[in-house]
């Protein structure tokens, strides 16, 4: 009888310790368009920066599962949002998984969403109509907020909300520093009222303009990729890594 006890109490202990590294474990979703699919510079698929994420996680051994086949080049805010209203299914590892259950999931949501909204709006050649663009930057939150409240539905954990850079620092005679500088603002307030991490990453573009190496192409180098996660992981350690 003593013998059993005791072998009950160690199998209890394994499987307790296996709940407790299994619970460590994190489930991470990547959604969004072309920066969430790795569009490169020069027209090919790259590492992008939920990659360089789910790396850091496996190298610390704490990734459960990656999903990235939501993102899609060419996505806009409207899309996403009729995406999880629809519950799209994709296939991970001959799985088929829908977007509802991988939110509900999900330990880290990341998405950059909304630049090609905004980028078919702005006319790279003068004059540029401000007015009618802030107007549109005012029209694009409101999708973010219906956005953000309809994945707050489903995931109750880390969402991190990818800001812009200013794809544009070799238009002559145009300024849209402060189109993209009003847009982020907009999005961070928005952000924290569904509780979501913002990430800003404008600067780290305006400062490292290597980043950009193509000036016919809006998408970033490897480098800029790797550094947009740097800034993810930096933001996500404070929080759902935070030991």
């Amino acid at each position: 009888m003593k013998k059993l006890l005791i072998f009950g109490l160690i199998v209890l202990s394994v499987f307790l310790i296996y709940l407790c590294n299994m619970d460590k474990k994190v489930y991470y979703l990547a959604l969004g368009d072309s920066l969430a699919n790795g569009d490169g510079a020069y027209g090919k698929e790259i590492k992008s920066y939920s990659d360089y994420v789910s790396d850091y996680l496996k190298n610390k051994n704490l990734l459960e599962t990656y999903v990235d086949e939501f993102a899609q080049s060419g996505y806009r805010t409207t899309d996403l949002i009729n995406s999880i209203t629809d519950n799209k299914k994709v296939s991970v590892n001959k799985k088929q998984v829908t977007l509802q259950n991988a939110l509900i999931k999900a330990d880290l949501v990341t998405v950059s969403i909304g630049a090609n909204d905004i980028l078919n709006k702005i006319n790279t050649e003068l004059p540029i109509d401000y007015a009618s663009l802030y107007n549109y930057i005012d029209d694009l939150g409101d999708d973010l907020e219906e956005l953000l409240s309809l994945m707050r539905e489903y995931c109750k954990e880390d969402i991190v909300l990818v800001g812009y850079y200013n794809p544009y620092p070799y238009l002559n005679n145009v300024n849209t520093d402060n189109v993209f500088s009003y847009l982020n603002s907009k999005y961070e307030k928005i952000s924290k009222e569904y509780d979501v991490i913002y990430v800003e990453i404008s600067t780290l573009f305006k400062e490292n303009p290597q980043f950009l190496p193509n000036e016919n192409d809006i998408h970033p180098s490897k480098d800029g990729y790797r550094a947009i996660s740097g800034e993810i992981i930096s933001a996500v350690n404070k929080t759902l890594l935070k030991s």
